[in-house]
């Protein structure tokens, strides 16, 4: 950066800075952290739209990791990092100052051909002035954080200083944040983006001692893949196979919010912890069966050669289990031991010939009122020196029931058939989060107080970060909404300023207020406009007069804490 653009900078300006990157530090959740680069980026410029736009060096194109505004939702699920099309790094704004590790600003985007208007395109929301900064030294670069449409006038000087201080601050906070993630993940914690945790606190859960705790336990191994090498004469195309169905069957207990804890060859150890376990590993086995078949069926249209003889194959169990890391100070490895992991293992080893999943005594009880099955049948688990071992129960799940009972599974958990076919009264039962994008700092503040409820089964919440990539979001939030008894507006200057919410959120609360049985109540986190709108016909949790920013930290959470009992009382009524 010139020392002209140092020299446009304030000492109030670098006092901000020097506040934000202590704050940016203390961050270890990435996740969390993304959220408040974007909270505070757009401060700085006074900018509706912002996004973290990253690299990613195996594919050689840029993907949306995190992103604010109207068309967020848009972006990360068209352009995320589950994306199928990527943004250019040759013919895109963020591609050039990607490669370059200049800062770019423009003023009238539409003007410009190197412009990617694809994403314009898909969000329907034309780009007007933009800023673009790297994110990363050259050695270690990142991606670009851009800011598009500032409310008042064009990006000056001023702030493209202001962002280039602040994205070497964000990239190194970010890069932290990251090698955490890597770390819990290679212990054996790779747990869902959506699983809300303080990495810190898990570091140290996962270098303390071992400790007894109720879970269920969740192989899944392919079937054939033996034999795929010998039919295979490309290594690579048996690789890309081998990859994509661990890829698939992870996601998927991401999906279900379980723990990816280890890689195992041909398949995969998954760990299901706190409420309805048992319910959230055999959801994630049945989309696994379903997926599975269609991932064969891609693959044989590939080759010559048959693959019908892949399949799955997946044991579940239920037990009161040791988790801990094992091993020495210098080589340490996070797992689980006992009955129910070598139950799980005996059952996924017989789960093959037509029956895909084999499930233990608990789990089925667990489960029974979702599911069909075949069962119970008895069976040995014995040491192969024992002449003898100790009988068990199992059941082979076949499916859903046809009308799958709502109260035995999370709304995460239910799979979106059995939601769309039961009766939309008997599931108005859940919570319902309206928030801008913006403001995700006071969501997660708010999950975090909601959690003993979600935990003790007393609360299902659902927002819009629930969406899964891929899905169309908008018919999510419809039927999100559809499901509620109780919806929480997270108001501030941001919800007020978002045209989405404006035009869609909230007259469609207010339809299912007066006309479905919702109950609508609001916090306010900041000063607003809001008597303009329709929002005091609702009911406030909190006093607006005194919005949570306004109150210090321990008031903060006592007002949440007022929050979560004034759901819970509703939801009980």
């Amino acid at each position: 950066m010139s020392s002209s653009n140092e020299s446009v900078l304030t000492t109030s300006d670098l006092l901000a800075l020097v506040e934000v990157g202590q704050e940016l530090a203390a961050e270890l959740d990435s996740k969390a952290l993304l959220s408040r680069i974007l909270e505070r980026a757009c401060a700085l410029t006074d900018s509706p739209d912002a996004s973290v736009i990253l690299h990613d060096a195996e594919r050689g194109d840029l993907y949306f990791a995190a992103a604010t505004g109207d068309a967020a939702s848009t972006l990360l699920a068209e352009w995320g990092a589950h994306r199928e099309r990527g943004i250019p790094i040759d013919g895109s704004k963020a591609g050039q100052v990607f490669t370059t590790g200049q800062s770019i600003t423009v003023d009238s985007v539409t003007n410009h051909d190197d412009h990617f208007k694809a994403i314009d395109a898909d969000t329907q929301k034309a780009t007007q002035s933009m800023v673009c900064v790297p994110l990363g030294t050259t050695a270690a670069r990142l991606g670009v954080m851009q800011l598009l449409n500032k409310r008042q006038g064009n990006y000056s000087v001023r702030d493209v200083a202001l962002l280039d201080h602040f994205a070497a601050q964000a990239a190194v906070a970010l890069r932290n944040a990251t090698l955490l993630d890597d770390v819990l993940a290679h212990m054996g914690w790779y747990a869902s983006d959506a699983d809300s945790h303080d990495p810190s606190r898990v570091l140290a859960a996962l270098r303390g001692p071992a400790r007894h705790e109720e879970m269920t336990v969740m192989f899944a191994d392919m079937r054939g893949f033996n034999r795929l090498c010998q039919v295979l004469d490309r290594p690579e195309q048996m690789q890309s196979i081998l990859n994509e169905f661990l890829t698939t069957v992870a996601g998927t207990v991401l999906d279900c919010n379980g723990i990816v804890n280890k890689f195992l060859g041909d398949g995969l150890l998954a760990l299901f912890r706190g409420p309805e376990a048992g319910a959230r590993a055999v959801t994630a086995a049945l989309r696994l069966v379903a997926e599975m078949a269609t991932m064969r069926e891609r693959w044989d249209s590939s080759t010559n050669a048959s693959l019908e003889f892949l399949d799955i194959g997946i044991g579940i169990a239920t037990d009161t289990v040791m988790i801990g890391t094992i091993g020495t100070a210098r080589v340490r490895d996070f797992t689980v031991l006992g009955t129910g992991v070598n139950l799980a293992a005996h059952l996924t080893r017989d789960a093959r010939q037509g029956r895909h999943i084999l499930v233990d005594k608990r789990t089925y009880l667990a489960v029974r009122a979702l599911v069909m099955a075949d069962g119970p049948e008895s069976f040995e688990l014995k040491k192969p020196d024992q002449p003898q071992g100790r009988s068990y129960e199992r059941y082979s799940i076949t499916g859903l029931r046809d009308a799958a009972a709502p109260a035995v599974l999370s709304r995460s958990a239910v799979p979106h058939e059995a939601v769309r076919s039961a009766p939309a009264a008997a599931l108005r039962d859940g919570v319902f989060v309206s928030y801008s994008a913006a403001d995700s700092v006071w969501l997660r503040r708010l999950q975090t107080h909601l959690k003993p409820y979600v935990r003790g089964g007393e609360v299902a919440v659902w927002d819009d970060s629930q969406i899964r990539t891929g899905a169309e979001w908008r018919k999510e939030i419809t039927t999100a909404l559809g499901r509620a008894k109780v919806a929480v507006l997270i108001v501030s200057p941001h919800y007020l300023d978002s045209e989405f919410i404006a035009r869609n959120e909230l007259p469609a609360l207010l339809s299912a207020a007066r006309d479905d049985g919702l109950t609508v109540v609001w916090f306010a986190v900041s000063y607003s406009s809001y008597s303009e709108t329709d929002i005091p016909q609702f009911q406030a949790a909190i006093d607006p007069e005194h919005p949570l920013d306004s109150l210090a930290g321990h008031e903060q959470d006592k007002a949440l804490v007022r929050v979560c009992q004034e759901v819970k009382r509703i939801l009980q009524g």
